[in-house]
């Protein structure tokens, strides 16, 4: 999709991790709204420099001001360019409704995807490293090669990752907690085509889509059993359009595949 919206007169830029499941919300809210924006993906070792505001990702700077967390991000961008494809709609029950499945999105699909990926065994290794090759390979200055090859133990400690591992469903198996979570998100879909049985996408199909695509496309093992939901895969076709343009969700740099149309 070109863009057809202006940008402001100093451009929109996005402060992201080319993994986040956070930032890859805002990233695809951007896309499908046609904004022109620059994504800007800072180092995990200089946060606190690089990013304009508080010490988390995503942030989103328009015309020198700044916000942070993904959701608002969402409604701020609906405020800043009204006459672009619109996140949410005005009805307030239906806006309301469509926000409870964002939250259910960011609060439990979204922890659940920490779980599974890495996930087990020698997954949790191999993907630590996949892990570590994106971030080395997009971020500003890359990462030393001693801490890339002690990813899958650094990455366990992160407290912003134990806080979400531990909020997700530990009470399954990671495969069956992923299907439980496929299943719940296939739901929430209703009759279709889009979240909450709409006709045409909206913040929480937006939100959604990288969580289950994101893995699959930098190639994580345990990523492929996306295939195995036949539904997911008609609802993430049909997603495809709708998040294409430039600069890419995922850098063409890490993308080792892409989704079977």
């Amino acid at each position: 999709m070109e863009s057809t919206t202006t940008p402001p007169k100093d451009g929109v830029r996005l402060y992201t991790y080319a993994m986040s499941p956070y930032a890859a919300k805002v990233h695809c809210f951007l896309l499908y709204k046609q904004i022109d924006f620059e994504p800007y993906y800072i180092n995990p070792l200089r946060v606190k420099k690089e990013l304009p505001v508080g010490r988390q990702i995503p942030v989103v700077r328009i015309e020198g001001e700044s916000r942070a967390d993904s959701t608002p991000i969402g409604l701020w961008l609906d405020e800043r360019f009204p006459d672009s494809p619109r996140l949410l709609p005005e009805d307030r029950k239906e806006r309301q409704a469509l926000l409870e499945i964002d939250d259910w999105i960011s609060n439990t699909l979204i922890p659940g995807s920490f779980r599974s990926y890495p996930g087990e065994g020698i997954n949790h290794i191999l993907n630590g490293w996949k892990l570590s090759y994106v971030m080395s390979k997009t971020a500003r200055g890359g990462l030393p090669i001693v801490l890339r090859a002690a990813w899958p133990l650094i990455i366990k400690r992160v407290a912003f990752v134990r806080k979400l591992v531990a909020i997700a469903d530990n009470g399954l198996p990671v495969r069956e907690a992923k299907f439980k979570l496929y299943d719940e998100f296939i739901e929430r879909l209703g009759s279709g085509p889009f979240v909450a049985g709409r006709a045409t996408p909206s913040l929480p199909d937006l939100s959604a889509y990288p969580q289950f695509a994101l893995y699959y496309a930098t190639g994580f093992r345990g990523s492929e059993d996306i295939l195995e939901r036949p539904r997911l895969m008609e609802w993430l076709r049909r997603m495809h359009p709708y998040v294409q343009g430039t600069p890419a969700w995922v850098p063409d740099v890490v993308r080792v595949r892409e989704l079977p149309h």
